[in-house]
């Protein structure tokens, strides 16, 4: 019991896999994650996430994006597992109420897809990691997505466990509306 609240947290922690919806009707987020546990895949989200930035199609040089997760909004679908994952041995929500993202440069890759340098912080450790993103700019909407993965015990999330994968997976996907 005690390894699959563990891997609940990590999947918790790793981010970006984790689902949310702002209240404004305007912006849609959704941060989702997967983890293996005991040979399952355990999925969960974040029901509390915002995203600021100010993409425009024009200078990518001059773009930025900063994203924070409520640490406690974390939801797998199981009420205990969920209330283990805010303990100290996972995400610590008492003492780290937010997980933070802070991009750093975009590097275009091909059309609408750029490689983000961004600094992710879990629990006060903050690493250094790049993003595969797809960004789109139309006159209806501006569409971000994300898949990465993270090394969940990177961040202090969970601890050693022979049944918890160190890997988490995280989709994260924001809309905004244009006027």
């Amino acid at each position: 019991m005690k390894k699959i609240k563990i891997t609940l947290v990590l999947l918790t922690s790793t981010i970006f896999s984790l689902m949310s919806f702002a209240q404004d009707t305007k912006t849609q987020i959704s941060v989702d994650f997967k983890i293996r546990n005991l040979g399952f895949n355990v999925d969960g989200y974040f029901s509390r996430a915002s995203i600021t930035t100010n993409f425009n199609s024009d200078n990518s040089t001059k773009w930025t994006l900063s994203g924070s997760v409520k640490a406690n909004s974390i939801a797998t679908g199981i009420k205990k597992r969920d209330e283990h994952l805010l303990r100290e041995d996972y995400f610590d929500v008492k003492t780290y109420p937010d997980i933070t993202l802070e991009a750093t440069n975009f590097r275009k890759t091909s059309k609408n897809k750029y490689k983000v340098e961004v600094n992710l912080t879990i629990k006060d450790v903050t690493k250094r990691i790049t993003i595969p993103m797809q960004i789109s700019d139309d006159d209806n909407s501006l569409k971000l997505s994300a898949y990465f993965e993270i090394n969940r015990r990177d961040f202090g999330v969970g601890g050693s466990s022979l049944t918890l994968s160190n890997t988490a997976r995280i989709n994260v996907n924001y809309t905004l509306k244009k006027e």
